[in-house]
């Protein structure tokens, strides 16, 4: 698919991350980042990815980096900074501006509210709940699997461990966005312990490819979740060339996708994972990953395989819920916009806030990424009055609906590729 423009004539689509010049909007003012941009710790991609017309980062930055804002402000503040000159850098027309000046406005209102009151403040008692909790989950799967030699109870312990791992993902997760203890340092060493004994990954793999889904939540050639090519597809439009790119893989995806997923799962674990590792050479991770593989050596190689098989269904099947089935886009949007758009919850009940790690309430997590993912329920009320007050829609259906809508997704998509195939042969014969 081609980079699509605008009336305007302004390109959305993929960036070049080599343009000579590079500057970012933030509250109301550019600011140079060309030389910034190879020092930014989350990465250039995600820094570049702002660096383009209609773009606006304001929000971002302030989401992203809540937890280190006074930092963030020094180093804007030496960077060179100019004016927006309207007729020159703004693409969107005077209403459009308006709309998301007052959108930015209630929604910045609102987060201040919330972090005064003390929404955003972690929990120690909450963190070690969960962290004893995937402990414990985890110690039972090893003895089982280790100490009963039925295949019965080796089964069973086998989704004991899966179910440690995938506990084990949701903290992951959590202290990778630093809402675990608030301290960035803390959370970044929990993460890559975590993630690395448990599942085998790189931390700062998974926290700089996560970013680019939270900063662009399907967007396409910029959300990273969307491109599980040449594997798995779950929206045509990531597709360059439908009729070139319709593959075996694509075509039966529904019925290889039990497979697909393990697939996956090793080419972050060994080829993603072992890049960041070897680039990056951070020692607990290298210490993480090592225990994982002696912990893999210990309950033996089948018992493994089948724990991940597991844990990467069950990781998979409760994070597309949330976004999968919803429209991708290639134009920028409102940070508060997109995450209504882009994002929706899932039942809104306590047996899914913990089978979903919290993260059944997705809109409240995208928009405010770095608030302790537990207390993401109790701002629900506020988060859709603001929604309904700039007209917006707020989503939220039951977990049957959520899952029956992302598997028909899937399920549409290799229909329409077969269909395509198929045509495409009638008309050669």
């Amino acid at each position: 698919m081609a980079p699509s423009t605008d009336s305007t004539g302004k390109n959305w689509g993929k960036v070049d991350l080599a343009t000579p010049s590079k500057e970012i909007l933030y509250d109301e003012k550019y600011y140079d980042v060309t030389e910034f941009i190879t020092r930014h710790p989350g990465g250039k991609q995600i820094i570049g990815y702002f660096a383009n017309p209609g773009e606006d980062a304001t929000l971002a930055i302030q989401q992203f980096h809540a937890r280190s804002f006074n930092k963030v402000q020094g180093i804007m503040k030496s960077l060179k900074s100019r004016p927006v000159t309207e007729s020159q850098d703004e693409p969107f027309d005077k209403a459009t501006r308006e709309k998301n000046k007052a959108l930015t406005k209630d929604f910045t209102k609102l987060f201040m509210e919330l972090k005064a009151e003390g929404v955003f403040d972690p929990s120690y008692t909450h963190i070690t709940y969960r962290i004893v909790e995937l402990i414990l989950i985890t110690v039972l799967g090893l003895y089982v699997v280790t100490q009963y030699p039925s295949l019965l109870a080796k089964s069973v312990g086998v989704f004991a461990l899966a179910m440690g791992q995938g506990r084990a993902l949701w903290v992951m997760h959590e202290a990778g966005h630093y809402s675990l203890t608030g301290n960035v340092s803390i959370d970044k060493k929990i993460e890559a312990f975590v993630i690395g004994i448990w599942i085998g990954w790189s931390g700062i793999y998974w926290r700089k490819h996560h970013s680019l889904h939270h900063a662009m939540t399907n967007r396409i050639n910029r959300d990273s979740d969307l491109n599980s090519k040449p594997v798995f597809i779950n929206n045509m439009k990531v597709l360059n060339d439908p009729v070139k790119e319709n593959s075996f893989l694509f075509r039966n995806q529904v019925e290889l996708s039990p497979f697909s997923v393990i697939l996956i799962e090793f080419f972050v674990m060994v080829r993603l994972s072992g890049t960041a590792l070897l680039k990056h050479r951070v020692w607990e991770e290298f210490l993480a990953l090592g225990l994982h593989y002696v912990a893999a050596y210990y309950i033996g190689f089948w018992p493994w395989l089948f724990s991940h098989w597991i844990l990467v269904v069950y990781f998979s099947v409760n994070l597309n819920m949330s976004h999968t089935h919803l429209p991708v886009t290639d134009q920028p949007t409102h940070w508060v916009e997109h995450g209504l758009l882009h994002t929706c919850d899932v039942e809104q009940r306590p047996w899914c806030d913990w089978w979903m790690g919290h993260l059944n309430y997705q809109i409240e997590h995208h928009l405010f990424p770095t608030m302790p993912q537990f207390k993401n329920k109790l701002i629900v009320g506020r988060v859709k009055a603001l929604a309904e007050k700039h007209g917006l829609p707020y989503q939220v259906y039951s977990y049957r609906e959520a899952a029956v809508k992302s598997f028909k997704n899937v399920y549409d998509v290799a229909n329409q590729l077969r269909a395509l195939s198929k045509s495409k042969t009638l008309k050669n014969e």
